[in-house]
């Protein structure tokens, strides 16, 4: 396949009025679902991200639940348009609430078993209040009948998943947006579903710790597995060298400018952050929200300021 042939959209011939997601074709298999750039919402039932499915031979492997059961429900009804193959496998590809708040639904409604990381499941049990009571409040009354569902099985730091007729492996990034990201990697077609490892369209935001880790992830993904097509977390997918410099340049351009401001002489993190001019980056969703952005180069920041001896 060329990098981009496949790269069409396809609606779902069941939408609902909210129009949740657009169906993308990436491969011979393989089929993104690009929701909203915008916050989580009762219009995108929680899925303000971009997941997809693969149609292997026996069934359908989806990535990524949805941030509620209604969420959940979109999905399936997306797969449906494309595929009456049962839904075997579902893979949360981490911690975050719309990554895998659909679980419950998938595992009792769909019979459908879901994977995750070691760290992804640890992630999810760790913040499910915080979770569940964010999601509750952005979805409101479409959020109803969610409820948290954990993984059926784990795994370390690589998994293939069990499936004919295409080749799905599962690689834990150790750690990105959050404590457990992974790519849902096709070899064959050089396809990665790169999950909230990369966003694309939106600006990403940084969690205390996570940021240098972020960037080793995305050069992983970039110069390691060398990608044909990168279906990111949060936008449209495309070929790496358009999708990832959203999310690599970014974090790039904020460590080097704590760097330098650190080398200038700024006193702590926060008067680097403060020098920081973010605004090469102000096509991205979300940017005008200041508080955000601060946030972003502080945490940067901090980090940059414990490296130094």
């Amino acid at each position: 396949m060329g990098a981009l042939v496949a790269l069409a959209p396809l609606w779902a011939s069941a939408q609902t009025a909210e129009s949740v997601f657009k169906t993308v074709k990436v491969g011979e298999r393989a089929y993104a679902l690009v929701g909203e750039l915008t916050q989580r919402s009762p219009s995108n039932l929680g899925n303000n991200m971009t997941g997809g499915f693969i149609v292997a031979d026996g069934g359908v492997v989806v990535i990524d639940s949805g941030g509620s059961k209604a969420g959940a429900e979109i999905i399936v009804q997306a797969v449906r348009a494309v595929t009456d193959k049962p839904i075997r496998w579902v893979v949360n590809s981490g911690g975050q609430d719309h990554r895998w708040l659909g679980n419950d639904h998938f595992q009792k409604v769909v019979g459908a078993r879901v994977i995750a990381s070691d760290a992804g499941k640890q992630d999810q049990q760790a913040r499910t209040f915080q979770q569940m009571d964010m999601a509750r409040r952005n979805v409101g009354e479409r959020f109803a009948g969610t409820v948290a569902g954990y993984p059926d099985e784990t795994f370390a730091r690589r998994y293939r998943l069990p499936v004919k007729g295409v080749q799905i492996e599962l690689l834990d990034v150790g750690g990105a947006h959050t404590p457990a990201d992974l790519i849902v990697w096709l070899p064959q077609e050089r396809i990665a579903f790169a999950g909230d490892l990369v966003f694309h369209e939106r600006l990403l935001g940084i969690q205390p710790g996570l940021g240098l880790k972020w960037i080793a992830a995305l050069k992983l993904l970039r110069d390691d597995l060398k990608p044909l097509v990168v279906v990111p977390g949060h936008g449209r997918p495309g070929p790496p060298e358009k999708v990832i410099p959203d999310s690599l340049g970014y974090l790039e351009m904020l460590r080097d400018g704590a760097k330098k401001a650190l080398q200038n002489g700024a006193f702590d993190p926060v008067e680097a952050a403060s020098s920081i001019d973010q605004s090469a980056f102000s096509y991205l969703v979300n940017y005008e929200d200041a508080r955000f952005r601060s946030s972003n180069a502080i945490r940067m920041s901090e980090e940059v300021f414990k490296q130094q001896p």
